[in-house]
């Protein structure tokens, strides 16, 4: 289940489908499981190398998305008034969208707490984000 949602989300992030297409397709993937009944409301992030840890307290997902409104906000202004940004830059705000963004985080309360990314290196480098 992790592995298909996890495959759907790489292909959203290559390009290879819209954000209602992966939406679709993480529904079919959980249309015959039963949901959790607790919906998730944070998200936390941590990070962990040789040197630095990195323990982010939990996100509810109502400030992360005030965040990122207020940031795409800005970036949209700063896209008007600033002339010296690089065209890459101004290609990545543009193609954001707040809409999307807010789709993706109410399908993500849905499915209640679980790990989104759990990585580990062998450097002893660890990247951890769990849906709470």
């Amino acid at each position: 289940m992790k592995e298909k949602i996890r495959s759907i989300l790489k292909k959203l992030n290559k390009g290879e489908i819209t954000t209602n297409e992966a939406l679709d397709q993480i529904k079919n993937v959980h249309e015959n499981l039963k949901l959790p009944k607790r919906k998730a409301s944070k998200i936390k992030i941590y990070i962990t190398d040789e040197d630095k840890n990195i323990k982010l307290p939990a996100i509810p997902f109502w400030l992360l998305d005030l965040f990122i409104s207020l940031g795409l906000g800005l970036g949209s202004i700063a896209l008007k008034f600033v002339n010296d940004i690089d065209e890459e830059t101004k290609s990545i705000l543009e193609s954001i969208n707040s809409e999307d963004l807010r789709k993706i985080f109410n399908e993500l309360k849905k499915y209640g707490p679980f790990d989104m990314v759990d990585i580990e290196d062998g450097d002893n480098t660890i990247v951890k984000i769990s849906i709470l």
